[in-house]
């Protein structure tokens, strides 16, 4: 039984055998991949090569942003109260001093009344301070009349008593007549003095009368004010908004009772909106107020448009090591909507003459750049110093003359010499940019060119032999 076994197992490893000689030698196929870019001998590498540029060279980064209302407010309730009614939803339009809500005004009402009737009290109270006053002043005419008579009947009675005593110095009157004149006129100068005292005491009344009145008119003007606090307070039940804009959210919903501070609508301003972009801090010194940016929208089909900065914030966030750069732009049509992301291209610097390679043809390593110089078609490295860049091109500043030919794309792999073909087309150089220019696309900054897949090279055919007829292959 055991033999059985063994001589079936043989069977089956002679039979896999067989078919692998005829599936990889004696049908022709190779055993390896031969679409690997590893070549040798006199076979070249296949690459795309373009000329070396001289004309205008602009740089620029390219970085992700969103787009922010160009304001944002929060609505807040100025009294407490519960929500009656709000008129407005998200995505409805407001123009200043419209009413967005209302509260119940209950209870600031009564404070309205409460606040008349005291000023109804105050006027009241007025009314009689102002009769007093003019009873005090009429006291006073009286008074004065009084003491104007009193003031004669003295004078007639000083006559009387200087002829009283003239008479009596001179034997013509008694003594006793002499002293009922002195007496009557005594009692005439006291009648006259009590007729200043009340006079005096009058002038007082009236100077008391005329300072309740002021006090009187104070507490109206007191009242007054009251009232029209209380009458603005009411009408803080009606909340109003600030500025131009939409309803973005709605924070709280009617029946809510809301106290000050507590935010009920949200509201932003998008007739012109603000494009914002981190920028990182090595771009961010090339980057400045006036710069010109390209703006590139996805997903809603509208083209590209030009912008400029107009702010770059003042400070680099420590973690991200980013600065804010933005850009302020009309929102015709609101094509933009807060929270939206954008592409936004920046200007770095524009040179009118110089040298510049299609951006795949640099290649970076240990902070060095090298180009590969096509001649004879054969490649030699070349080190380069690159200035200004774009999603498409990179200027060198030293390195290149100018007449050469370089490896676009496929310059993974080469050596110093290795021998290379075009399988590419060479483009010039200017027509090469003018179809960028004419189909734009917005890549990540700093992110070079993708190279182009590696074109597999064909195998060459295999020479079958007499020795040989399988074409070389060993059994």
């Amino acid at each position: 039984m055991m033999t059985m076994k063994k001589f079936a197992v043989l069977v089956v490893v002679a039979a896999a055998g067989v078919w692998a000689y005829y599936a990889n030698v004696a049908s022709g196929r190779p055993t390896m991949d031969t679409n690997m870019r590893v070549t040798s001998g006199n076979t070249p590498f296949p690459v795309t090569l373009a000329q070396v540029e001289r004309g205008p060279v602009s740089g620029n980064v390219v970085y992700t942003g969103t787009v922010q209302a160009f304001t944002e407010e929060d609505v807040y309730p100025r009294v407490t109260g519960r929500i009656v009614e709000m008129p407005v939803y998200p995505g409805d339009a407001i123009r200043p001093g419209q009413v967005v809500a209302r509260l119940d005004d209950v209870e600031l009402s009564s404070r309205v009344r409460e606040a008349e009737a005291m000023l109804a009290t105050s006027r009241a109270n007025q009314a009689q301070m102002e009769a007093d006053a003019v009873a005090a002043h009429h006291g006073i005419i009286q008074m004065e009349r009084e003491l104007a008579m009193v003031e004669s009947e003295a004078t007639y009675w000083r006559g009387v008593i200087a002829r009283t005593e003239r008479l009596f110095n001179s034997g013509a009157v008694s003594r006793q007549e002499y002293e009922n004149d002195r007496s009557m006129a005594a009692s005439i100068e006291a009648k006259r003095e009590a007729a200043r005292a009340k006079l005096e005491q009058a002038r007082a009344m009236e100077a008391s009368a005329r300072k309740k009145l002021s006090a009187a008119g104070s507490m109206i003007a007191q009242g007054e004010a009251a009232l029209r606090t209380a009458e603005v307070v009411r009408g803080y039940v009606n909340i109003v908004s600030p500025t131009t804009g939409y309803v973005v959210k709605r924070q709280v919903a009617p029946g809510v009772l809301v106290q000050p501070g507590m935010a009920i609508l949200k509201i932003a301003q998008i007739d012109k909106v603000r494009l914002q972009a981190n920028v990182g801090e090595r771009d961010l010194p090339l980057v400045r107020v006036g710069s010109p940016v390209m703006v590139a929208t996805t997903g809603n089909g509208h083209p590209p448009f030009r912008a400029r900065v107009t702010s770059v914030f003042p400070f680099v966030d420590q973690g991200a090591r980013t600065g804010v750069v933005e850009a302020v732009v009309e929102n015709n049509g609101r094509r933009l909507l807060p929270g939206q992301y954008v592409q936004m291209q920046f200007v770095t610097g524009e040179r009118a003459d110089a040298l510049s390679v299609p951006r795949g043809a640099v290649a970076r390593m240990g902070g060095k750049a090298t180009v590969w110089v096509v001649k004879d078609s054969r490649v030699e490295p070349r080190e380069v110093v690159t200035g200004l860049e774009n999603p498409e091109r990179v200027e060198i500043m030293t390195g290149l003359a100018g007449d050469e030919r370089v490896v676009a794309r496929g310059h993974e792999g080469l050596y110093a010499g290795a021998h290379v073909s075009d399988v590419g087309g060479s483009v010039p150089a200017r027509q090469e940019r003018d179809v960028n220019q004419a189909m734009p696309e917005m890549k990540d900054a700093g992110r070079a060119e993708k190279p182009a897949a590696p074109v597999p090279v064909q195998p060459e055919p295999v020479k079958k032999s007499k020795e040989n007829p399988h074409g070389g292959h060993g059994g």
